[in-house]
């Protein structure tokens, strides 16, 4: 190994399939190239797959009882981690996939962990990343282990950088009927990478923006520290007098990168028509990681009034009329 380069800082132990003979018909990046490599049977993908491909973590030589299920590397500014993907073909017939790497981000609505397409730009780790292989192709029932690096910059910040090994098709395989235009879809599946840069780690979380009416709370909930958080979210509602309202949300569990920010929603059961409800939104993670916000809100009240403001108004017009009738009118004279 050449200085500078390191490996993976934590072996985690895994099964070591036997090897069969095999072939990868594939190209570097900017140089088309026909390289063979030896492949073995596919097997059930435990980590990112979808029936079709798996993308996982390639096992060490050391047999374990569990494979690893995604990437926890480890780098000091400057260096290069290297490491190796498996790429498994479930299927009966070649396949063609592109491989990159990519920049993991939360969406802005629900928090979901996404990767960022190979189209877009790069930010972070994804552009650290290089692949050994930029296109491969499978056979049928086989898998290949791909090498790759990540080049640390020496300005790199300290914490974690997520990201991902993607594989994705060549070619697209579906269809989206959009505003009347016909769009290819291409799936992909990919091995989350977490690479920790060596220096201080500050984990934090903030909840904002809290908001609650009769159906459902909202909140946004930030992770403002330099470590990915996988934070418990605890939603506790009540009404007038303390009465009983039910919080349910947001579901499964987050997996927050740094600088993350997304809007979340917790519907609520129990709310009177005309109620005083109080929530509180409670967020943890490991390493004693707390935030917490509370709001109280006024539900029903004004569309109450505005009700009762109508039905006196039209009290008030019925009431003049009616005395308007009862007013006598003089006589004319004889």
């Amino acid at each position: 190994m050449g200085a500078g380069a390191i490996r993976p800082h934590r072996p985690i132990p895994s099964h070591h399939p036997g090897e069969a003979d095999g072939h990868l018909v594939a190209h570097r990046r900017g140089r088309p190239r026909r390289r063979a490599a030896r492949g073995a049977p596919a097997r059930a993908a435990q980590a990112a797959g979808n029936g079709r491909w798996a993308v996982t973590p390639t096992p060490p030589a050391t047999p374990g009882p569990t494979p690893r299920q995604y990437f926890f590397l480890e780098s000091p500014p400057g260096q290069t981690v290297i490491d190796s993907v498996r790429v498994a073909n479930l299927t009966d017939r070649p396949m063609t996939l592109r491989l990159y790497g990519a920049d993991a981000f939360n969406t802005s609505s629900d928090g979901g962990f996404g990767l960022r397409p190979e189209k877009e730009r790069q930010q972070g780790i994804g552009s650290w990343t290089r692949l050994g292989l930029a296109d491969v192709v499978v056979p049928a029932k086989r898998q290949a282990d791909i090498p790759f690096t990540i080049t640390v910059p020496a300005n790199a910040t300290p914490g974690d950088h997520v990201g991902g090994v993607v594989a994705a098709e060549a070619v697209p395989s579906g269809q989206l009927d959009s505003g009347g235009l016909t769009v290819g879809v291409t799936h992909a599946v990919a091995a989350r990478v977490y690479l920790r840069v060596s220096g201080p780690t500050v984990p934090g979380l903030a909840v904002t923006e809290l908001t609650a009416d009769r159906t459902q709370v909202g909140y946004d909930l930030a992770n403002t520290g330099n470590t990915h958080l996988l934070p418990d979210v605890a939603v506790t509602a009540s009404g007038l007098f303390g009465h009983r309202v039910t919080a349910a949300g947001p579901g499964s569990r987050l997996d927050l990168v740094p600088g993350a920010r997304t809007r979340l929603r917790a519907a609520l059961a129990g709310v009177w028509p005309v109620d005083i409800v109080s929530t509180t939104v409670t967020v943890t993670a490991e390493g004693g990681v707390r935030a917490t916000s509370s709001t109280t809100t006024l539900v029903g009240v004004w569309p109450t009034l505005a009700a009762l403001a109508l039905l006196l108004a039209v009290a008030a017009v019925l009431l003049r009329r009616r005395r308007r009738a009862r007013t006598p009118r003089p006589r004319g004279l004889a």
